[in-house]
């Protein structure tokens, strides 16, 4: 609702940083979940994770649905299930109320508020708790459900350090790098760097010469420096990837802008978190995805030896 953190509390705790789940939380978890597979026994539900205001599960579809039943029916059924146990539990808001507070997003053990409406005589126009629709993924490569079922589990240790440190994750737009207008997320503090070299293969290089410049590059990484690229060819691709693995300072330059909410993803996350990542674009996002053409890769080679070379041509 409005991104408010109605199902729970990010708190940092002895074991790292977990989510207090709040009463409607707890509603969820211990009832709204059960009732999928109890509706839907050819459904199980495989995972959850209940963050302060939104929620992933990972299921497991073992038979066919019912005739006419989709997932889209399933998740709805549930969506509507939490805002009903929603308004159970506080005040609802409605059209006519937008400032309501929320009650129900403190934690358990808290009092509810002395009236308490029942679900019948709250407002006709109660708001859902659920944005329309929802997002999904097919799990369907090998290794993929391990590294969505670890996503879940770090989640919560995600919040904390993007609250910690929420410049490194904000993208800025109409920042000026080396004559060019970008968006940027991530450490710009890396642009200061003296020593930085673009990473580039072209196709003409010998293996020998791809060799030596590697290693060029991972040890200016090696002494503090900073690796520029766009990791379009497969060894430009390597040697950024094992940059990374090592904690070397990087500026990657994406052939794609930034999606609306984005935030960097799997080890660009902690790169980012520790301030040795910034992503920089010079292009608008398009969400239709599209390969990247001869001119983008120009382009964004010469902004690479530019940001390397301090230049502004």
């Amino acid at each position: 609702m409005d991104r408010q953190p109605l199902l729970g509390v990010l708190e940092d705790t002895e074991d790292g940083p977990s989510v207090r789940l709040s009463r409607l939380g707890m509603e969820i978890v211990k009832n709204e979940i059960e009732k999928i597979e109890l509706q839907y026994p050819m459904i199980v539900v495989w995972k959850v994770c209940v963050m302060p205001d939104h929620l992933h599960l990972i299921i497991n579809v073992k038979t066919d649905l019912p005739q006419g039943i989709t997932l889209g029916v399933v998740v709805r059924g549930f969506k509507t299930g939490c805002s009903k146990a929603w308004w159970r539990l506080c005040n609802s808001p409605c059209v006519e109320t937008q400032g309501t507070q929320f009650n129900c997003s403190l934690p358990i053990g808290s009092e509810l508020p002395a009236s308490v409406p029942t679900e019948d005589s709250a407002c006709n126009k109660r708001l859902p708790l659920f944005e329309p629709g929802y997002n999904d993924r097919i799990i369907s490569r090998f290794g993929q459900l391990n590294r969505w079922s670890n996503y879940l589990d770090e989640n919560p240790r995600r919040l904390f350090i993007m609250r910690k440190y929420p410049d490194l994750f904000t993208v800025l737009g109409n920042i000026e790098i080396s004559g060019r207008n970008c968006q940027i997320v991530g450490n710009r503090f890396l642009l200061d760097i003296p020593d930085k070299v673009a990473v580039i293969i072209h196709h003409h290089y010998t293996i020998e010469e791809c060799n030596k410049l590697c290693a060029h590059w991972l040890s200016v990484g090696e002494n503090g420096g900073v690796l520029v690229g766009t990791a379009v060819a497969p060894l430009e691709k390597r040697v950024l990837r094992e940059a990374m693995r090592r904690g070397y300072n990087i500026i990657l330059l994406r052939e794609n802008g930034f999606p609306p909410l984005y935030k960097p993803a799997g080890e660009s996350f902690y790169a980012c978190s520790r301030g040795q990542l910034l992503q920089v674009s010079p292009f608008p996002y398009c969400s239709e995805r599209k390969k990247i053409t001869r001119q983008q890769c120009l382009f964004l080679n010469e902004l690479a030896e530019a940001i390397a070379t301090g230049s502004k041509q």
